[in-house]
């Protein structure tokens, strides 16, 4: 199973998001623009394993979006 996740609003340029989300998030997706020209700025992630792993995977996305906005202030 797959989602697609939507960064755009982040505004990062598809080398600087996968940047952010490997070494911020600590997550791994595979870059949309591997899928098209379409893609860049999205990301797609296996969901097919336990939930608690994509729990985690969420929860580390969200800390680092926050700290993101944190930095905003």
């Amino acid at each position: 199973f797959l989602a697609w996740l939507d960064f755009r609003e982040l505004g990062f340029d598809v080398k600087k998001l996968e940047r952010f989300l490997a070494q911020e998030a600590n997550i791994a997706v595979s870059p949309g623009y591997w899928f098209g020209r379409e893609g860049a700025g999205f990301g797609r992630m296996t969901i097919g394993c336990p939930r608690s792993t994509v729990q985690h995977a969420l929860d580390n996305l969200i800390s680092a979006v926050n700290t993101l906005s944190e930095s905003d202030k």
